[in-house]
């Protein structure tokens, strides 16, 4: 775990290099007018989500909720999602419950995002648009350099979407305080 910690550095400043890139996708994925977002994750990754619902909101003025994925996969709960970001947080991108909820999010009319250590995961198969972590595979139960890496996603997304309390040269600096 210590080894995979001591890379976070490296692998946030990979992350942040590829920001234009990263606000491009978004950008052209959001809806205009963006109603809302709503936020797919558990475990670890729903930590890092509560965080991305501050940026968001307040970077877009707009509600941002955290699915309760246990309505879409047990209750089959169908609601109008049309004007919505729907964006799933899975360091795997396999777990079906988010599998699920992201693909009934997307049939209820909300835009996919998939963040992600692994483009080629099924959540990154259904989304429109990917944000792929790349900071390798995870050998430690506890997630670190994943959720180091969301956290910094979800600034990067903040960003793309509307006005935040920091600048870009500011985001450039988080990897030098990990």
């Amino acid at each position: 775990m210590s080894a995979e910690m001591a890379e976070q550095p490296e692998r946030l400043r990979d992350l942040i290099a590829r920001t234009d890139e990263v606000e491009a996708t978004v950008q052209a994925l959001a809806p205009h007018p963006l109603r809302g977002v709503t936020l797919v994750a558990r475990g670890s990754s729903d930590h890092a989500a509560v965080y991305g619902r501050y940026l968001i909101e307040m970077a877009t003025g707009r509600p941002v909720s955290l699915a309760a994925p246990s309505l879409h996969t047990l209750y089959g709960v169908r609601g109008d999602y049309g004007g919505q970001l729907a964006i799933a947080i899975s360091q795997s991108g396999r777990t079906p419950e988010i599998v699920t909820t992201l693909r009934r999010l997307c049939e209820a009319g909300a835009r996919g995002l998939a963040i992600t250590n692994d483009a080629t995961s099924e959540i990154a198969r259904m989304a429109r648009g990917v944000l792929e972590l790349g900071v390798g595979e995870e050998r430690a139960v506890p997630a670190t350099k994943t959720v180091t890496a969301q956290f910094v996603a979800f600034a990067q997304v903040a960003h793309a979407l509307g006005d935040t309390p920091f600048s870009r040269d500011e985001l450039e600096t988080v990897p030098s305080w990990v």
